[in-house]
């Protein structure tokens, strides 16, 4: 009996320490980081020439700190469900938009400026990038200096902790701020009005309805994402869209049919165009796509005519493992014989 008993006790140890040898070996392969991003507008004019082409950034698996904080599902409400949390966020977003999709949800219709946990927090291996309050941040200093610029505006300000990756195994971050301009323009950027029958032009579609599943889409001031990585170097990668409110020249053609009644009967009925100038309201997505080398610990200023973003990779200790509280409790293995 007493065999057993060192038997089985020595398989628990070696289990035990297999787990701890394979905890090590995934901590050694990982580099964390602290991520603190403060992103501003520039409210100044500019000679540059925007694109009048909408393009969105690349649908891929993110990460989403925002989303949960912003957003409440109705659908998930009403059937008492939990929905997602702030984890299935931050390791499955795709999911995650999905069920958002498929659901009726209500998003803020203007997102803070500061994006942060309630309470500190700190990253666990395993556990995917993790938001961190307010509190925990550093760039206070900064942000009030900035702020004080004329023509500045604050967009956005968050600090995560992440493992970074290989860019081929990183996933971005997604960030949004500002004003939902859902309402008023179409994703495309065009005004969204109601059918004017006694319009001279009619119910004209600049774009055609090539856009239309993008109906009921949120038009964040400010959308994108941000993907670090880990290539011997560290590198930032933007990809972000400023949306500004504008107006822009079209040329409309106006048709003036002429044709008597026998005409329209046999369609044989001539028609007159006639270019002519039309100024709409527009709203302009404004992208900002780079990709820099960076170093840890430096603060790093992205420039741009309309907007700038102040970074910093912080050096941070590699987190440690959520390991199960288990004890090995005598009364459970078989009594020794004496």
């Amino acid at each position: 009996m007493l065999g057993l008993s060192k038997n089985k006790l020595s398989a628990a140890l070696a289990v035990s320490l297999l787990s701890s040898l394979s905890v090590s070996a995934f901590a050694a392969e990982e580099r964390w980081f602290e991520v603190e991003v403060y992103i501003f507008e520039r409210d100044v004019p500019s000679v540059e020439q925007w694109p009048t082409k909408i393009t969105e950034a690349r649908s891929r698996k993110t990460v989403d700190f925002i989303t949960p904080m912003v957003s409440t599902d109705l659908t998930a409400v009403s059937m008492g469900l939990n929905g997602c949390t702030s984890t299935d966020w931050a390791t499955d977003s795709v999911n995650c938009n999905e069920q958002m999709s498929s659901a009726n949800h209500k998003a803020m219709a203007d997102v803070p400026m500061q994006i942060a946990a309630a309470k500190p927090a700190i990253a666990h291996l395993g556990d995917g990038a993790v938001l961190l309050a307010q509190s925990q941040s550093q760039f206070q200093d900064i942000m009030a200096t900035i702020s004080r610029e004329k023509g500045t505006h604050s967009l956005l300000h968050m600090t995560w902790q992440q493992s970074m990756l290989p860019r081929n195994r990183a996933v971005p971050v997604k960030l949004y701020s500002g004003h939902d301009y859902s309402e008023e323009y179409e994703f495309n950027g065009h005004p969204i009005k109601a059918t004017d029958p006694s319009s001279e032009f009619g119910n004209f579609d600049f774009m055609g309805s090539q856009l239309s599943n993008d109906a009921n889409k949120p038009v964040w001031k400010f959308d994108g994402t941000i993907n670090i990585y880990l290539q011997h170097y560290l590198f930032i990668e933007t990809d972000f869209r400023l949306r500004e409110p504008g107006s822009k020249t079209v040329l409309v053609a106006k048709n003036e049919l002429r044709a008597s009644a026998n005409e329209i009967e046999t369609g044989t009925g001539t028609a007159e165009t006639t270019p002519q100038e039309v100024t709409t309201p527009y709203l302009y997505s404004i992208p900002m796509v780079q990709n820099r080398r960076v170093r840890s610990d430096e603060v790093h200023y992205f420039d741009h005519p309309k907007m700038g973003m102040i970074i910093q990779i912080r050096k941070m200790e590699p987190p440690t493992a959520k390991v199960a509280e288990t004890s090995m409790d005598t009364a459970t293995l078989p009594e020794a014989s004496i």
